[in-house]
């Protein structure tokens, strides 16, 4: 879905930028495979109490929800009945065979956050980032699992749905170390109807 508001895509930036640090990281990885998922909703504001900072919105199926607006939102006074609230939420996962001999015993984790300036539409970002590599023990027939070890030893058992994983499952052999990366984000933002 394209959304026009400037807003809304300056802040959708933030999760672009994870995607981008995430897949620049495997540009020479010998291979990979990147799984994302995205959620969109919009929802019209049906009523608002200023004074007491209440937004009541209705969801695509008629669900209204009361939220407040604690006093971090800023431009509260901008949102008029009618208005749509959009929220995108996007995960993202990442494997890498690495030429890597030994795990790396950190997982470092990034966390980005952006809000609407003063007199701008109301709206928000935050994603996050972590990664940490592990040591592949067996892989399932058809590559439909994988067992690994973590960093710190422990064995964690994966079941893999998506083609795509499989057939990067299915070139893995005990022994490979593979940097697992989950990225998420969430955008929120308000918009006049029509815009």
């Amino acid at each position: 879905m394209l959304i026009d508001s400037e807003f809304f895509l300056r802040l959708s930036g933030i999760r672009l930028s994870l995607l981008v640090a995430l897949l620049a990281g495997c540009a020479s990885a010998p291979e990979s495979v990147t799984i994302s998922d995205v959620e969109e909703i919009a929802a019209i504001v049906t009523a608002i109490d200023q004074s007491r900072r209440l937004v009541t919105i209705r969801g695509p199926q008629g669900n209204d929800l009361t939220l407040e607006a604690g006093p971090d939102v800023r431009n509260l006074a901008q949102v008029q009945i009618g208005d749509i609230v959009r929220l995108s939420y996007e995960q993202t996962y990442i494997a890498t065979r690495t030429d890597a001999v030994e795990m790396s015993p950190f997982v470092p984790v990034i966390v980005g956050a952006a809000v609407a300036e003063l007199g701008e539409r109301p709206g928000a970002a935050v994603g996050a980032m972590a990664t940490m590599t592990v040591r592949v023990e067996s892989v399932g027939p058809n590559g439909r699992s994988v067992t690994f070890s973590e960093p710190d030893g422990q064995l964690q058992a994966i079941n893999i749905q998506r083609e795509e994983a499989q057939a990067f499952a299915r070139s893995l052999r005990p022994g490979d170390i593979v940097e697992l990366t989950y990225a998420e984000a969430l955008v929120i933002a308000v918009e006049q109807l029509g815009e």
